[in-house]
C-alpha cells in the first residue's frame, strides 16, 4: 500500500495533542509546586489516542485487506507488528525503569516489584500504586490495548475477509459490553484487570477505523468541500467541548462510555474528512513538514514525557513564580519534539530499515530457492 498522505498527517495531528494535553499537565504541576492559583490541565476536545485507534483500525484492515485466510500470513502479520511496536517501546520501558530506579519519586510505580516490571515489558495490564493500570512507561498504556487489537486482528486472519472482520468486531463489541456490564469487575483475581482494562470503550475507534477501510475499499470518497466542511465541524466541536463541556468532562469517569464517545466525536468527523476526502498536495513545504511529523509521530508520542517531566521539574526549581508556567510550553514543546525527532532519526528508522531488509533479503533467498527446486 502506498503511503496515504493524509492519514500520515492525521497521525501528526494526534501526536501533538497528546504532546500539548501533557504540556498542560506539566504546566499545573508547576502551579502546584510553586503554589500558585493556576491550572493549565484541560482537555482541548481531540483526543488524540483516539485518533491514533482510528488510524490503526483503518491501517490494519487496508494492508490486510487481500491476505486474509491466506496460509502464513496471520504469522506473518503477527511478527511485523512486534517489530514495529517492540524495539521502541522496550528501549522507552527501559529508560523509564532506569529514571525510577534514579529518582523514585518520579513515578507512584511498584519499581522493586519484578511481576510489574516485567509485565510491563510484555503488554500485560497492571495496577500501579496510585491504581492507575499503567506499565512503568506511562503512556504505554495504549500500546497495551494497540497489542490485545493485533491479537484479535491476528486470529481474524485465519478466516475469509468479511467472516475475519465480523469476528473481530464482533470481539471488541464483546469487550466493551462485557465491561460495561460489570462482568469484568475488579474482584481481585489475575484475570479481572486485564479484561476490565481491555474492555475500555476507547476500542471502539479501532472498529471505526476497521468499517473506515471496508468503506474506502469499495470507493467511498469525500469531495474538497465536504472534507473541508467536515474538518471545520470537528474544529467547532473541539471548541465546544473544550469551552462548554469543560465541566461535564472533568465530572465524568475518564475511562467511562460517555467521557470515550465526547473524545469520539471531534476525531470521528476530522479522521473522516481526511480518509475519505482528497490527497493533499505533499510537494508543498508545509504538508511535507506535516507527513514527516507524522512518521515520526510513535517517537514523538512515546519520547515526549521525557522531556517534560524533567523540564517541568527543573522550571519549578529555577525559574519557579517568577514566569507565568504557561511560557514552561515555549520550551517544553521544541525540546520535546527535538528529542523525540532525534530518537526517530537515530533508533526508530534504523530498526524499521534494518527489519524492511532482513524481509527483503528473506523473500530474495525464498525466490532462490524456489527457482532451483524448479530447475
Amino acid at each position: 500500500m502506498s503511503k496515504l498522505v493524509n492519514i500520515q498527517i492525521l497521525r501528526a495531528i494526534a501526536a501533538l495533542s497528546v504532546v500539548v494535553y501533557h504540556l498542560g499537565v506539566e504546566a499545573t504541576k508547576i502551579c502546584d509546586a510553586t503554589k500558585q492559583a493556576c491550572s493549565y490541565d484541560t482537555f482541548f476536545g481531540l483526543n488524540g489516542v483516539a485518533l491514533f485507534f482510528m488510524i490503526s483500525g483503518f491501517i490494519m484492515v487496508t494492508i490486510s485487506w487481500d491476505d486474509f485466510a491466506m496460509p502464513g500470513n496471520a504469522a506473518r502479520f503477527l511478527r511485523r507488528r512486534l517489530e514495529r511496536v517492540l524495539p521502541l517501546y522496550w528501549i522507552v520501558t527501559t529508560l523509564a525503569v532506569a529514571g525510577v530506579m534514579l529518582i523514585p519519586s518520579m513515578l507512584s510505580v511498584p519499581v522493586l516489584d519484578l511481576g510489574y516490571i516485567v509485565s510491563s515489558y510484555l503488554f500485560w495490564p497492571v495496577t500501579r500504586i496510585n491504581g492507575l493500570v499503567r506499565p512503568i512507561a506511562n503512556l504505554g498504556w495504549t500500546l497495551n490495548l494497540e497489542m490485545m487489537f493485533y491479537i484479535v486482528f491476528t486470529g481474524a486472519l485465519f478466516w475469509r475477509r468479511m467472516t475475519g472482520l465480523l469476528i473481530a468486531l464482533a470481539t471488541l463489541l464483546l469487550l466493551v459490553a462485557l465491561r460495561l456490564s460489570g462482568l469484568f469487575a475488579l474482584d481481585g483475581s489475575l484475570a479481572s484487570v486485564p479484561l476490565n482494562f481491555w474492555g475500555d470503550p476507547i476500542i471502539l475507534n479501532f472498529i471505526i477505523g476497521m468499517l473506515a477501510a471496508v468503506a474506502y475499499q469499495q470507493g467511498l470518497r469525500l469531495s474538497r468541500p465536504l472534507a473541508f466542511g467536515l474538518s471545520a465541524v470537528a474544529l467547532l466541536a473541539c471548541v465546544w467541548v473544550r469551552f462548554g463541556l469543560q465541566d461535564y468532562v472533568a465530572s465524568i469517569s475518564e475511562d467511562g462510555l460517555a467521557n470515550r464517545l465526547l473524545g469520539m466525536g471531534p476525531a470521528l468527523l476530522l479522521f473522516s474528512a481526511a480518509t475519505f476526502g482528497p490527497q493533499l498536495d505533499v510537494t508543498q513545504k508545509f504538508w511535507r513538514y506535516a507527513v514527516l511529523m507524522g512518521d515520526a509521530s510513535y517517537s514523538i508520542y512515546l519520547l515526549h514525557p521525557f522531556a517534560l517531566r524533567p523540564i517541568s521539574k527543573m522550571w519549578s526549581v529555577l525559574v519557579g513564580a517568577h514566569l507565568p508556567p504557561i511560557l514552561f510550553s515555549l520550551v517544553g514543546l521544541p525540546v520535546a519534539l527535538a528529542l523525540s525527532f532525534g530518537f526517530f532519526v537515530f533508533a526508530e528508522r534504523p530498526f524499521v530499515d534494518f527489519f524492511h531488509r532482513r524481509r527483503k533479503a528473506q523473500s530474495i533467498s525464498h525466490k532462490s530457492m524456489a527457482a532451483t527446486n524448479v530447475i
